[in-house]
């Protein structure tokens, strides 16, 4: 995949815009939930689209695929609910739902087959969630470290 959804959970306000947007491009059935990470204090927890998934390993039914981009998706009319792929992800991520079957973000495949970007990545208030290589990710947090050092210590510091 040459690129990634990563959150910058620095950014985030825990609005909810991203799982109400989630909710309305998916037939209220949402890919991203916000997670208590310290009491009183949430923050975004979606798929990770593993490069080595284990919920994609441990499918019995080969429900749980790597569409062109290297996002895992679901097909779900091959899920069977039996939970495997719940109990491997690491994170938690996957959902059994009422009807029977596993649902799990997609990272809105509909929209990025027609050249969009995730809808929660679209919609976040804070640009909290961005859509980018893993490359120009490290080349971001590197450009913001080294400013953040500069204001800290000014360009002609004399330590």
């Amino acid at each position: 995949m040459a690129v990634r959804r990563f959150i910058q959970y620095d950014r985030c306000i825990g609005c909810h815009t991203c799982e109400e947007v989630c909710a309305f491009l998916h037939d209220e059935i949402m890919g991203i939930e916000l997670y208590e990470a310290v009491r009183g204090l949430k923050k975004p927890i979606s798929c990770f689209h593993c490069v080595r998934a284990p919920c994609v390993a441990v499918c019995p039914t080969g429900a749980l695929v790597y569409d062109r981009e290297g996002a895992v998706v679901l097909r779900a009319t091959r899920c069977i609910g039996c939970t495997s792929c719940i109990t491997a992800c690491p994170f938690g991520v996957p959902q059994l739902l009422p009807i029977g079957y596993t649902t799990k973000c997609d990272l809105c495949a509909k929209l990025r087959s027609e050249g969009l970007e995730p809808g929660c990545i679209a919609a976040c208030p804070t640009n909290a969630i961005i859509w980018t290589s893993p490359d120009d990710l490290i080349k971001r947090i590197r450009r913001t470290t080294i400013a953040k050092i500069m204001e800290a210590y000014g360009s002609t510091s004399k330590v």
